[in-house]
């Protein structure tokens, strides 16, 4: 085992001088690991799992940390489940202003499969109980539709009624220098996987937008609607993040949200093709809501608004349609399904009030 005063030191098989700030850490490598310390650039991604360690008493500074397993309590596990933990390993991206910068720090010393421990002193640890917060926060499950606080920015005074984490409370309530021991398992270079959306810059996200539509498109030549319908939901979801950084009306707004067009477009297509009629009304709806006049819309509500049985509904499209060229035929074939569907609904209705006063 190796230690070394990281104040703070690059520290593996080699050894080399830390630029300023210098973290205030001690590192002891507990296992070895494999390779040539790995380049660190941005976009660099470390996949790694970790363990928090709290001293139970107060550790004084002459003597320092404890070196007994025993006199410290886990406070963070990325092995354990929600609550206490995340249940997966965590992946950092490098450049991408990480809350906890001495993360990047401990890292940078390691090699791939290294288990190292790191005590980190208070100086350091401000951010700690807000970044476990919100990776906590992140994996909690069934959250759908619940509580998004960890979607808004984090900041010491929003943390005033507690983090909801009884040992984060403990932790900010009475502060102590932290023990972290990680076990460094890959480190992957920006070209060797696909960027997440927050990870790019407006001209890269806006690229990645048509790259989604492109791969939706593809998928749905091979009619596997469902994996198209993700595609263009994740294109639209990465747009209005784009969308929602311009002023409405403004030039920029108006051209980034036409782009919305072709995408709900094409989705609510997808979801007629799998029965999903509500949604493909929708999804036609939002279109015409920024082309009154799309003859692919139109069409698409009307036909998913008769699988609805929403039939006046579906008529007043079909009229609309009727008005524009080139759909006589379209139109004739869908008001003979409307037809159809509003005679079964009548005798469905006087079948029902016949047994009702029988």
């Amino acid at each position: 085992m190796t230690f070394n005063k990281i104040s703070m030191k690059y520290v593996a098989s080699y050894r080399h001088e830390m630029p300023e700030p210098r973290p205030k850490c001690v590192k002891k490598t507990l296992h070895a690991g494999r390779g040539s310390p790995p380049e660190y650039r941005t976009g660099t991604k470390a996949v790694f799992h970790y363990e928090t360690l709290k001293p139970i008493d107060v550790v004084k500074p002459e003597v320092g940390m404890p070196e007994n397993r025993d006199d410290y309590e886990v406070i963070d596990n990325t092995r354990r489940p929600w609550p206490d933990g995340y249940g997966k390993p965590l992946e950092l991206i490098f450049g991408k202003k990480f809350q906890l910068p001495v993360f990047e720090i401990c890292l940078r010393s390691m090699l791939v499969d290294e288990v190292s421990q790191f005590d980190v002193e208070l100086t350091e640890l401000c951010t700690y109980p807000m970044v476990s917060k919100k990776l906590r926060d992140l994996s909690k499950p069934h959250d759908k539709g619940g509580d998004h606080s960890h979607d808004s920015h984090m900041c010491a005074a929003a943390l005033t009624a507690g983090t909801g984490y009884a040992a984060l409370d403990e932790l900010m309530r009475d502060p102590r220098p932290l023990r972290f021991i990680i076990h460094l398992l890959s480190v992957i270079q920006p070209e060797e996987y696909e960027a997440e959306s927050w990870q790019l810059g407006t001209e890269e996200k806006l690229e990645s937008v048509e790259t989604l539509r492109l791969q939706g498109n593809q998928l749905f030549a091979q009619k596997n609607f469902n994996e198209a319908i993700d595609k263009y939901r994740e294109a639209l979801g990465r747009l209005d993040t784009l969308i929602l950084r311009e002023k409405p009306g403004e030039p920029e707004w108006e051209e980034l949200d036409q782009k919305n067009v072709s995408l709900y477009s094409n989705l609510s297509q997808c979801y007629l093709n799998v029965g999903n009629m509500y949604e493909a009304a929708e999804t036609a709806s939002e279109v015409l809501s920024r082309d009154p006049d799309n003859e692919k819309a139109l069409y698409r509500r009307a036909k998913a608004r008769i699988g609805c049985w929403q039939l006046n509904e579906a008529e007043e499209d079909l009229k609309k349609l009727a008005e524009l060229p080139n759909t006589k035929h379209l139109v004739q074939v869908e008001l003979a399904i409307l037809a159809q569907k509003r005679a079964e609904l009548a005798a469905s209705k006087k079948q029902t009030y016949s047994k009702m006063f029988k």
